[in-house]
C-alpha cells in the first residue's frame, strides 16, 4: 500500500512576510525622535562650551591688563606730582570711560585720575580702552584708574566726604590707587542684551613704606 504525501498548511497568521507599513512609520518616528534629542544635547553642549571659553579668554585678557599695571612704576612723578601710572591719560577720555562702565563696583567709592598735562595727542602708557580680538570674538577692554582713601588702622579703600580728592591727605587716612579692569564682549546666545563682562580689581600702594594697617 503506497503512503501518499500530503502538502503541509501553514495556519492563517503563521505568514511572517515583514514589518506592515505602521510598524515602520512608529520605527521611524522613535528613531527621529531619539535622534533629535541627541542633536539638541550636542548643541547644548557646544554652546555651553563656547561661553565657558569666551569667559576664560576674557580672564586672561584681565589679567594681562593687570600685569601691565603691576609692570609700571606708581610713584610720583615729580613734574606732574601725579602717579606714573596715570601719564597720558586725558581726562576727556577717560571720562567717556568711567561713563561707559557706569555702576561697576568700585568706581563709586573711587576719585577719578587723569593727567592733568595730557593732550588730545598723549598716548597713555596705560591704555584706557583698547580692542582686542581672540578666537575670531572682539573684546573691549577698560584699564580705570583712581584713588581712593583708606584708614591707616585698617577697613575699606573708599572716598571721603569732599567730591573732589584734597589737596592733602586727612590725618589718619592715606591714599591709594584703585586699578578696575573691565572686559567686556558681545557674542553667543550666552550674554545678555547689555553684553557680557569680567571684571578685576586691585589696589595699589605707592609709598616707599606701608601706611596703612599700621599699629
Amino acid at each position: 500500500m503506497k503512503s501518499v504525501a500530503h502538502p503541509l498548511r501553514l495556519r492563517a497568521g503563521a505568514d511572517d512576510s515583514g514589518m506592515t507599513l505602521i510598524e515602520v512609520i512608529v520605527a521611524i518616528s522613535l528613531i527621529g525622535i531619539i535622534a533629535s534629542a541627541a542633536i539638541g544635547l550636542s548643541i547644548t553642549s557646544q554652546k555651553g562650551a563656547s561661553v565657558q571659553q569666551r569667559q576664560q579668554i576674557a580672564v586672561t585678557i584681565a589679567t594681562e591688563a593687570m600685569e601691565r599695571v603691576s609692570a609700571q612704576s606708581a610713584a610720583t612723578d615729580p613734574s606732574t606730582l601725579m602717579s606714573y601710572l596715570y601719564e597720558g591719560r586725558t581726562k576727556a577720555k577717560v571720562e567717556v570711560a568711567w561713563n561707559a562702565n557706569f555702576g561697576v563696583k568700585g568706581l563709586a567709592e573711587t576719585y577719578m585720575g587723569w593727567d592733568s598735562g595730557a593732550v588730545a595727542a598723549s598716548v597713555p602708557d596705560l591704555p584706557i580702552s583698547q580692542t582686542v580680538n581672540r578666537t575670531g570674538t572682539d573684546y573691549t577692554v577698560y584699564t580705570l584708574l583712581g584713588t581712593c582713601y583708606m584708614s591707616t588702622s585698617g577697613g575699606d579703600c573708599k572716598k571721603l566726604a569732599a567730591s573732589i580728592p584734597p589737596a592733602t591727605p586727612p590725618t589718619g587716612q592715606t591714599p591709594l590707587n584703585r586699578v578696575i579692569v573691565v572686559v567686556r564682549w558681545n557674542a553667543g546666545s550666552g550674554c545678555a542684551a547689555s553684553g557680557c563682562s569680567y571684571l578685576v580689581s586691585s589696589l595699589v600702594d605707592a609709598h616707599s613704606d606701608l601706611q596703612w594697617n599700621s599699629p
